[in-house]
């Protein structure tokens, strides 16, 4: 007995010194205690961007893999598809609405050069990184502010409204698309990506568990809408065409993919309160696509 309370005491002591009994106690708690609406995404933090394979970037996508296997060249492709898809043009007022990192705009400016940017950042240290990197460009202008910045953009004041990776983290998708349609010039065009339900929950059980699930995970699914109403709740808000692009395998298998091969490699440069959080959140998505319930679709609207 005295031996078996030896023993106890060493396993408790190494856990606390290691700190894998703060991280059971913090996973014990977002079980009890859901995320947050300020937790309601994907988040790819400090061991991406702490990469020391490759310089230091400030993307926070899953990035678009179908011709890559570089993080930095996959979140590129991802906004280039986007813009593609959206037409912009050196003629075009845009109007980027949370955007998770200064180098997406660094591609609507350098690349496809448009005539004005307007960029609403939702985050403070965003908007700070921005203006290092970005504040030089007499053609943008950073906005404080999330949602609530958008409902008070004036009326018919862009031409391209784009949204990557964010809408999914939005706290109404009806009130975010109202708001779209006011801003936009007659003929205008909303482009944006989004994660959506592949179909209806079977009964409450499935919906229950998956709720749970996801809210341990830090990604919310309560309020996805399913693929096929998609398009109905944008006519519904006065957009006319409406075109859906289901990039899923590119984009989630594609980042889980590149997760598996990279992850132990990379997790020495992780912080452990994140290294959960992503560990939860591929194997989340993982889960979601076996049973063939988790999309990820690019959507381009007039």
């Amino acid at each position: 007995m005295p031996i078996l309370s030896f023993l106890l005491g060493v396993l408790l002591t190494w856990l606390f010194m290691s700190g894998l009994m703060a991280q059971g106690l913090a996973l014990l708690i977002r079980i009890w205690w859901p995320s947050s609406s300020h937790e309601r995404g994907l988040k790819v933090d400090q061991w991406l961007l702490n990469n020391p394979v490759q310089p230091s970037s400030g993307w926070r996508l899953p990035g678009y893999w179908k011709d890559t296997h570089e993080y930095r060249q996959a979140c590129a492709e991802m906004a280039g598809l986007l813009a593609d898809k959206a037409c912009l043009s050196t003629r075009d007022e845009v109007l980027d609405v949370g955007f998770t990192s200064h180098d997406q705009l660094l591609v609507w400016l350098d690349y496809y050069q448009v005539q004005h940017l307007t960029a609403i950042a939702s985050d403070e240290q965003l908007m700070v990184r921005a203006l290092e990197h970005c504040g030089h460009y007499n053609t943008l202008k950073l906005v404080r502010g999330g949602e609530k910045s958008l409902a008070e953009r004036p009326e018919h004041s862009c031409d391209k409204l784009i949204a990557l990776d964010c809408v999914y983290q939005l706290e109404s998708r009806s009130h975010f698309f109202s708001h779209a349609h006011k801003v936009l010039r007659p003929g205008g065009t909303l482009a944006f990506t989004d994660m959506v339900l592949a179909r209806p929950f079977q009964d409450r059980r499935e919906q229950r568990l998956i709720n749970i699930l996801g809210r341990i995970s830090g990604l919310l699914v309560e309020d996805m809408p399913v693929k096929e109403s998609y398009e109905n709740l944008l006519l519904q808000h006065g957009f006319k065409q409406v075109e859906i692009l289901d990039i899923t395998d590119d984009v989630l298998s594609g980042f889980c993919f590149w997760f598996g091969q990279h992850y132990q490699s990379l997790c020495a440069f992780t912080r452990s309160k994140m290294w959960i959080r992503l560990r939860l959140q591929v194997w989340f998505i993982r889960w979601m696509l076996h049973r063939e319930q988790l999309r990820y679709v690019m959507i381009i609207t007039r």
